[in-house]
């Protein structure tokens, strides 16, 4: 009865879930369809060639892939604007309309690279936009092992055609359309409502979801719990200033979130991410289908690593130990990859996978895996902990901002660096990963089971000393109001009883 009750809820969260999930699907999509014989054909790229092997399937790569990355950046800028003057509704509702025309130039394009191009700029606009107001990390995975997935799919059962690498481009309308319709059927958020001192719209709407009367005790009492946390947001952040940002302990924290999202591009995730299919077939899978049906794979064990990690690992191992171990892991694999492709790349002319081949693939599934359990969702985690009330919108939107900007980075140069340094690439990686661990060894503090109080301490805002006092302080005080209450209610029996007997 309850599920029916709230399924309103349910309808709300699947709505907002699917801009992440289109987000993901998006990452994964493309990687997939530049792997196509069909695609290269259209568009009048060197076939035959696997992998970046040609410097120019290299270039229209990183242009096709890193083009949705820069969208998505200023997107996310965007929205932090729009969601503030028009609501998280209608701001999802602009984003989705602009996403689907993104979607829609590039299901039309056909000889022209021009139309992907902008069709990805587009689209990268109306994912940034929304990701940056439903961020779910989680479906963000599933959306791009999907389309790994549909990838191998259609190369299977589609034959070489137009058709082949239109189908998946297309699919991304279905999702981004769900999306814009299942919005005219939602009420605004209660909470912007309430923000905006739009209190009856804000009663209407919660009653609406929650599917109760306006008048009933458990609208009421959430009314009075969303209007007491905008109070104590608002009483947090009135007057931050520049000034206060870069107060020693608040700007320590500034730069160890920027470091740390620039870190987390450069351990090279994205780079197998979003060229999954071709980086599979540099390390020797060769045909079209063996490499999608492998980054298939990668992606499922993406989300199955992920899922397990953030429900018992996390917490389990804390945030700085995890960051270490997997710098650690993940720079073993890159390292073992770089060895053996130098020592045994595969033979082009061969028709069978090597056992090399074979044991680099299973490497590139191992670092995920690391990925997964580590620089994944731990930075976010850590991001959302180390800021105080006043500042944490701040700091995590620098980190978003740094993931997008160093995101677009390493897309447009992964592709050139495969085809011009080969094997080094993952060497280059593998070190980077070393000075990601370094990094976090010497620079990052552990707050696994630690207050909000408590991050001041950790960054130096206030000394143990000065802390203590402070508390003893607020004990004494305490006391003496106490006192002052028991002093006063004696008083005032007292005076009772005098009356009383006159």
């Amino acid at each position: 009865m309850g599920f029916f009750k709230n399924y309103r809820v349910y309808v709300l969260a699947t709505v907002a879930y699917l801009g992440s999930l289109l987000f993901g699907y998006d990452t994964g999509v493309m990687g997939s369809v530049l792997a196509l014989e069909s695609f290269k054909k259209d568009f009048g790229l060197p076939v035959g060639e696997t992998g970046f092997a040609s410097s120019k399937n290299a270039k229209v790569s990183s242009n096709v892939v890193s083009l949705l990355t820069a969208g998505a950046f200023f997107g996310s800028i965007f929205s932090a604007f729009i969601n503030d003057r028009l609501g998280r509704r209608y701001g999802l509702m602009i984003f989705a309309v602009v996403f689907l025309i993104g979607a829609a130039l590039q299901t039309g394009a056909h000889h022209e690279i021009g139309l992907i191009y902008g069709g990805r700029v587009i689209a990268g606009l109306g994912i940034g936009g929304m990701s940056s107001i439903t961020p779910v990390f989680e479906f963000l995975v599933i959306g791009s092992t999907f389309a790994y997935w549909l990838g191998y799919g259609v190369s299977l059962r589609i034959p070489p055609s137009t058709k082949q690498w239109r189908v998946p481009v297309a699919v991304q309308l279905i999702p981004g359309g769900l999306m814009l319709i299942g919005l005219f059927f939602l009420k605004e958020s209660a909470r912007w409502l309430m923000k905006a001192d739009r209190y009856e719209e804000a009663l209407r709407s919660l009653s609406h979801i929650r599917n109760e009367r306006p008048d009933s005790e458990v609208i009421q009492k959430e009314m009075a719990e969303i209007r007491a946390s905008i109070e104590e947001e608002l009483a947090a952040t009135q007057g931050v200033t520049w000034k206060e940002c870069l107060k020693k302990s608040n700007r320590n924290r500034f730069i160890i979130a920027f470091i740390l999202m620039f870190w987390q591009q450069f351990s090279g995730t994205n780079s197998i991410g979003y060229y999954a299919p071709q980086i599979f077939q540099t390390v020797g899978l060769s045909e079209s289908n063996s490499s999608l049906f492998a980054t298939g794979v990668y992606g499922t064990v993406k989300v199955v690593a992920t899922g397990i990690f953030l429900l018992i690992g996390i917490d389990r191992w804390g945030r700085k130990l995890s960051l270490i171990g997997g710098a650690a892991w993940m720079a073993s694999m890159m390292f073992i990859i770089g060895a053996v492709l130098a020592t045994h790349p595969p033979n082009p002319e061969s028709s069978e996978v090597s056992s090399a081949s074979i044991g680099m693939v299973v490497m590139i599934y191992l670092y995920v895996i690391g990925y997964s359990a580590s620089w994944g969702p731990t930075p976010w985690v850590y991001l959302s902990e180390i800021f105080p009330t006043r500042l944490r919108a701040y700091g995590v939107g620098l980190g978003a901002a740094t993931q997008w900007l160093f995101n677009f980075v390493i897309t447009e140069v992964t592709p050139a660096a495969v085809n011009n340094i080969h094997w080094r690439t993952f060497l280059m990686f593998g070190i980077f990963c070393l000075a990601m661990g370094v990094f976090v060894l010497i620079c990052l503090k552990e707050t696994k089971g630690r207050s909000l109080e408590d991050m001041d301490l950790l960054f130096g805002a206030v000394s143990e000393e000065e802390r203590q006092n402070t508390v003893e302080q607020v004990m004494n005080k305490g006391m003496m109001t106490r006192e002052d209450e028991e002093t006063g209610q004696k008083e005032e029996k007292d005076e009772t009883k005098t009356q009383h007997v006159n």
